[in-house]
C-alpha cells in the first residue's frame, strides 16, 4: 500500500531553451540557422523572447524542447488519464507478463478512520483474489481483471514542452482537477517545469477552466457479466473510388488494378493514399484492462467514457480461462460482487464520487468511439489481429476487419496480421508458429 506517487523529470534535450528561443527568432531574423542559434544566452533574454512570442499565440516553438518523465507508483487511473494524450510516447509495465501481487495500491488522503480501514481491507481482498487465481494457473493477463484501479503503475512518458504544458494544465486546472492524486502529481510537474520556464504556464490556466466534464451522477448497478462487441459506425460512401482518386493524384502504381495497388500499398514504406479514407467504430463493453491496448495507438481520435462509468454499470467480462475453471469462476464472480458491496458501504459512509473511481476493477467494462484513417487501421490490425495480441482485442479486431471487408474487399482483403501483410512473422521466438500467409498474392 502507498498513498503518494511521484512524477519526475528524468531527462530533457540539451540546450532546449536555446533552441526554442532560436526558433522564435529565425522567422524574422537574418542569418543562418547556426548563426541565429549562437545569438541566444540560454537565460533571461531568451525567456523574455519566448514569453513574448507565446503571448502572440505562436506556441510551436516549444515543440523543440523534449522532456522524459518517470511516473513512479501512481494509480492505474492516472496511467489511463495520461496515456490518452496523443502527442506523447509511453512505455508501461505490462500486466500481461509482470506479476503485480506486490504492486500495492493508492489510498486517497481524504479517507480516514473507519472509511480508510474499509477501503484498505477491500483493496487488499482484491489482491488476494488475484493471487488465488494465479495459484490456479490462471494466466497473469486474465487474473489481472480483478485488480482495482487504485493498483500502482510505473511507466515512462516523453513529450515536447508544448504537450507537457497541456498535460500539466489538464491535471491541475482541467478535467483532471477533480482527482486529488492527479492534482498532486500535476503540481510536482509544474514545480519542475517552472524551474526551466518560469511563468510560462501562468497564461494557460484560464483556457482549461472551460473544459466541460460529464457529471459524476447515477446509480451504481450490481455486478453482471457481459460480452464485448465492436461495430463500424461510419466509412467513406465509396472508399474504392476515393482510394483510386488518391492513387491517380499521386501517380503511383499506374499500371496496376486497384486490388493490385491495395496489395502493394500495405507493404509500401509510405502508403499516404490510405490516409484519405477515414473510419469510425464503436467498441462496447470492453474491459478496462484492454483500453490501453487501444489508446497506445497514437494516430487516432478516441472518445472514452470516464472510469466512473464502468463503476456505475458494474458489468464485467469473463476470460475463457476463468470460465473453464469451476473454482476460478467462483473467486472471480465473488470479487466483483464483494467489490460492489464494499463500494456501496463506502458511499454510505460519505466517500466522494471521485474516489469511487478507484473501485473500478480491470475487468469492468467501458465504451469507446474511435476514428482512424486506413493507414493507421493497417498498423492497428497488423498488431491486433495477430494471435499474439491480447485475446480480447484480438477477437474484436478480427470482427472489425470482417466489417471493413464488407465495405470493400478490394481494399481490406489485403489487411490482416503482420504475417499476412508483410509475408513474414515479426514476433521472433514468440511467434505462434502458424503464420497466416495469404493463399495467393497478385503480382
Amino acid at each position: 500500500m502507498q498513498t503518494k506517487g511521484e512524477a519526475r523529470f528524468i531527462a530533457m534535450s540539451d540546450h532546449g531553451l536555446n533552441v526554442c528561443a532560436a526558433s522564435a527568432r529565425i522567422s524574422t531574423t537574418d542569418g543562418t540557422a547556426l548563426e541565429i542559434f549562437g545569438k541566444g544566452d540560454g537565460g533571461e533574454r531568451d525567456l523574455k523572447l519566448i514569453r513574448k512570442v507565446l503571448g502572440s499565440g505562436h506556441k510551436s516553438l516549444l515543440e523543440h524542447h523534449v522532456f522524459s518523465l518517470a511516473l513512479e507508483n501512481v494509480s492505474v487511473l492516472v496511467e489511463q488519464f495520461l496515456i490518452e494524450f496523443r502527442l506523447a510516447s509511453f512505455t508501461v509495465k505490462s500486466r500481461r507478463y509482470v506479476n503485480f501481487s506486490g504492486a500495492g495500491f493508492y489510498v486517497p488522503d481524504s479517507l480516514s478512520g473507519d472509511a480508510r480501514e474499509k477501503y484498505v481491507a477491500g483493496m487488499t481482498d482484491r489482491f488476494s483474489d488475484y493471487n488465488q487465481l494465479m495459484a490456479l494457473d490462471i494466466p497473469k493477463e486474465d487474473a489481472r481483471f480483478v485488480l482495482p484501479y487504485c493498483f500502482l503503475s510505473n511507466f515512462y512518458l516523453t513529450c515536447n514542452a508544448r504537450e507537457l504544458i497541456h498535460i500539466i494544465c489538464s491535471m491541475i486546472y482541467g478535467r483532471g482537477s477533480m482527482f486529488a492524486e492527479l492534482v498532486m502529481l500535476g503540481e510536482q510537474l509544474l514545480s519542475q517545469f517552472e524551474a526551466v520556464y518560469p511563468g510560462v504556464i501562468e497564461s494557460e490556466k484560464a483556457h482549461y477552466e472551460r473544459c466541460a466534464v460529464a457529471p459524476f451522477e447515477g446509480e451504481f448497478h450490481a455486478a453482471s457479466a457481459v460480452v464485448p462487441s465492436i461495430k463500424l459506425l461510419s466509412a467513406p460512401a465509396d472508399p474504392e473510388s476515393l482510394l483510386q482518386g488518391a492513387l491517380q493524384f499521386t501517380g503511383r502504381f499506374p499500371d496496376l488494378t486497384l486490388k493490385q495497388a491495395a496489395q502493394a500499398l500495405v507493404r509500401d514504406a509510405r502508403p499516404r493514399e490510405l490516409e484519405c479514407l477515414s473510419f469510425t467504430y464503436l467498441v462496447k463493453d470492453v474491459s478496462l484492462a484492454s483500453v490501453t491496448h487501444y489508446t497506445r495507438h497514437r494516430m487516432q481520435s478516441p472518445l472514452i467514457k470516464q472510469v466512473i462509468a464502468a463503476v456505475h454499470r458494474g458489468a464485467y467480462i469473463v476470460p475463457d480461462t476463468i470460465a473453464a475453471n469451476e473454482q476460478a469462476i467462483r473467486i472471480y464472480q465473488n470479487a466483483f460482487e464483494r467489490n460492489h458491496q464494499v463500494l456501496m458501504e463506502m458511499m454510505d459512509m460519505g466517500m466522494s464520487y471521485e474516489n469511487a473511481s478507484y473501485f473500478a476493477l480491470a475487468g469492468n467494462v467501458i465504451d469507446m468511439m474511435i476514428t482512424m484513417n486506413a493507414r493507421e487501421l493497417l498498423h492497428f490490425l497488423k498488431l491486433r489481429t495477430c494471435t499474439r495480441a491480447q485475446w480480447e482485442i484480438q477477437k474484436l479486431s478480427v470482427s472489425l476487419l470482417e466489417q471493413l471487408r464488407t465495405c470493400s474487399h478490394t481494399i481490406f482483403d489485403s489487411f490482416g496480421p503482420s504475417c499476412a501483410v508483410e509475408l513474414r512473422c515479426p514476433e521472433g521466438r514468440m511467434s505462434c508458429g502458424k503464420p497466416q500467409f495469404p493463399k495467393d498474392v497478385d503480382a
